[in-house]
């Protein structure tokens, strides 16, 4: 092993605080072994300077790693709810080749944009938008019988609105499949993107908050994972 070819990567971080604590040693040192006045004052600034600026960097250095760990996370942002609807409209816009959706019923998401209706207006019409120019939309949808008693009825409405869609646009790419259990999670992808969050029986899907991230976060990672099991076991 030649030495001189060895290279040894140290982080910036720790040659600074390496260096503040050396520093803060040496100071203390003098401070301990001086006699005279004047170098003992100016020694023991020197000193406290030394410490605060140990504590402001280690607190900013625990900042810092907090946010390279949300980076890492692909966080987009926090939804606090999914009542946004000018939000949900915007992002169905982008698609350009794939939206993905898991959930509930559906109900409010083709009450809100798959209204073809001749008094529509065209932000109810952003779900036909993205079907005619080719995206794929796969909804993935528990069974009646997994759906609360007061649900139910929104449940088979949905399947009357997708049937009504299919046998208008025929050429469109938008498919339904039900799984047989109770739903848990919530998903919508979009492209590259997608928003994930749990399912609260009794609490309306609007009212639970959600994570919005990029598909390469390894928390989207599974829950478009788990999307794709589902959907090919669904029928």
């Amino acid at each position: 092993m030649n030495i001189f070819k060895t290279n040894i990567k140290i982080k910036t971080s720790l040659i600074i605080i390496g260096g503040l604590i050396l520093a803060t040693v040496v100071i203390s040192i003098w401070y301990g072994n001086t006699n005279n006045v004047k170098v003992s004052a100016i020694l023991g600034s020197l000193f406290a300077g030394l410490i605060v600026a140990i504590i402001q960097f280690v607190i900013a250095w625990q900042d810092y790693e907090q946010t390279e760990k949300l980076k890492e996370l692909e966080l987009l942002k926090v939804l606090y709810n999914r009542d946004n609807r000018t939000f949900y409209e915007d992002y169905i816009k982008q698609a350009k080749r794939e939206i993905n959706m898991m959930g509930v019923t559906a109900s409010r998401f083709f009450n809100d944009f798959a209204d073809d209706s001749p008094n529509a207006t065209s932000n109810a019409k952003v779900l036909f938008d993205v079907l005619g120019r080719g995206v794929k939309v796969r909804i993935l949808l528990p069974n009646s019988n997994f759906v609360d008693n007061n649900k139910k009825q929104d449940v088979e409405k949905v399947k009357q609105h997708v049937q009504g869609i299919r046998n208008k646009y025929s050429n469109y790419s938008l498919e339904v499949k039900y799984f047989d259990h109770v739903a848990a999670h919530n998903i919508f992808n979009v492209d590259d993107k997608c928003i994930v969050g749990p399912v609260f029986p009794e609490l309306e899907s609007k009212y639970t908050p959600a994570l919005f991230l990029r598909n390469s976060s390894p928390i989207a990672d599974k829950y478009l994972a788990y999307f794709e099991y589902e959907w090919n076991k669904a029928e």
